[in-house]
């Protein structure tokens, strides 16, 4: 998997204490290889913040990836491909909540 620099970015970026949950939230899309489902299942479980929320006996995926204690997001996105069975992983949407008040847009 190619990532981009932002990505990179969080990856890199040493946490402060516990992540806020849900301050980053993907929606992935992974394809498994049907055979290996159970293994691409298990292994997907085993990550921190990741929920499975639909699959396909073709071995579609649909998967919510959130911050968790020393584990951002983006870390475990990259981490997708490394799992027995996954083919491929795609991220479908990503919001990112913040405290900060200067990077809300103006009324």
């Amino acid at each position: 998997m190619r990532l981009n620099r932002f990505v990179q970015e969080e990856i890199a970026r040493p946490l402060a204490g516990p992540a806020a949950a849900g301050h980053n939230i993907c929606g992935v899309l992974v394809h498994a290889d049907p055979r290996h489902l159970a293994a691409a299942r298990a292994g997907l479980l085993a990550l921190p913040g990741v929920e499975i929320h639909q699959e396909a006996a073709d071995g579609r995926l649909v998967v919510t990836i959130e911050d968790a204690d020393g584990a951002p997001a983006a870390l475990t996105l990259s981490r997708l491909t490394d799992i027995e069975g996954i083919a491929s992983a795609a991220l479908v949407y990503h919001h990112c909540e913040t405290d900060d008040p200067s990077e809300e847009m103006p009324s």
